[in-house]
């Protein structure tokens, strides 16, 4: 019995790093490929976006980092989180950009960036709303103050993470005024990046804007022109059987949908198991045949159904597509019809490619 299948399409995540280039208009695009590049392979996705144009990296755990050193990658990588005290040593010593939100850590990156004969570049996290890390809004004077003479360190940028699209400019104006503050008192933090996916799409402005999601297609809660993204990872299920029912029958757990008598009804070979979201009982479609089919009865943890329209032919082994690059089953429609976000659908399906193919 094939399992589901979930690959990523290395020749649309280069088509979309080149367009998100077309629509930065000249501000930097990194790369993020946290989380193993949302589980679909560092080593695979870091490689293909340096060289279609992306000018840096962003990665959380600095693990990720090291790995990307020793898989040969030179390109700028920035650690977008308050980096541990540590973990310094092991930023400098491989060229990391490292973050800061505490004059005692400050002081640490110093003394090792000292003690090596190197400059260490970092970058200050600014708290604005979220909670997670970056020194108060209201603190940026006083840092600055306090670590603008530490040698051996190159305060390059700051940035913070936005929220929401409700409490944006509210998070602006707390983190601009905390980067003018430290640019009065001494501390240059000549590059700002602020936008992530969606803030970019919302007008957020910034030297670089940090894509993570939108690499493989995704532009959560905007419809943008001129921004030509695909859809890069795919799903596919195999038909396991099809059956014309004689008389109405109740279709999976807890019987919510009937087929009527001559209805076609086509069982998958996936599931909640496989990572695909529950939700999609009601309002998800699959594409199979050339054509969009609904999805009935609960989705159980191997098996999903579909009704099939009359007429169409499908046998047992046929492939249906349940993501992909194609209108229906497009990322952001997918995660909106499950109601979820595009990153969690990834993240979610991702440990399917892993899976050996039988």
């Amino acid at each position: 019995m094939r399992q589901p299948r979930f690959e990523l399409s290395l020749d649309i995540l280069r088509h979309n790093v080149r367009a998100w280039l077309g629509y930065l208009a000249g501000r930097e695009l990194w790369a993020v490929v946290k989380s193993d590049a949302y589980g679909l392979g560092l080593g695979r996705v870091a490689p293909v976006c340096i060289e279609a144009g992306a000018q840096r990296l962003c990665v959380v755990d600095m693990s990720e980092a090291l790995e990307l050193r020793a898989l040969g990658i030179t390109a700028p990588i920035v650690h977008v989180w308050a980096t541990p005290a540590d973990e310094l040593e092991q930023a400098v010593r491989n060229d990391v950009i490292v973050t800061i939100e505490d004059v005692g850590v400050a002081k640490d990156l110093s003394r090792i960036a000292v003690s090596m004969g190197k400059i260490a570049v970092a970058h200050v996290a600014v708290e604005t709303g979220t909670g997670w890390s970056g020194i108060p809004s209201s603190r940026g004077a006083a840092f600055a103050n306090a670590v603008n003479a530490l040698p051996g360190v190159r305060w390059e940028g700051a940035w913070t993470h936005i929220a929401s699209r409700e409490q944006m400019l509210a998070q602006l104006d707390q983190f601009y005024t905390a980067v003018d503050a430290m640019r009065a008192h001494g501390l240059p933090v000549p590059m700002d990046h602020v936008a992530a996916t969606a803030p970019t799409l919302w007008g957020v402005g910034g030297q670089a804007a940090r894509i993570g999601v939108g690499l493989y297609g995704g532009h959560p809660g905007a419809t943008v022109r001129g921004l030509p993204l695909r859809t890069a990872v795919s799903l596919h299920a195999t038909v396991l059987y099809t059956k014309q029912f004689e008389q109405a029958t109740s279709l999976g757990y807890g019987g919510a949908s009937i087929a009527k008598p001559g209805e076609c009804i086509v069982t998958l070979r996936l599931g909640y198991a496989d990572g695909l979201p529950r939700s999609l009982a009601v309002g998800g479609q699959i594409i199979v045949s050339g054509e969009r089919c609904p999805i009935v009865g609960a989705i159980g943890m191997n098996f999903t159904m579909i009704r099939v329209p009359y007429g169409v032919t499908v046998r047992q082994g046929d492939e249906a597509l349940v993501l992909g690059d194609a209108p229906g089953v497009a990322l952001d429609e997918v995660a909106g019809r499950a109601g979820t976000i595009p990153h969690q659908l990834i993240t979610s399906l991702s440990a399917l490619s892993a899976r050996p193919s039988v």
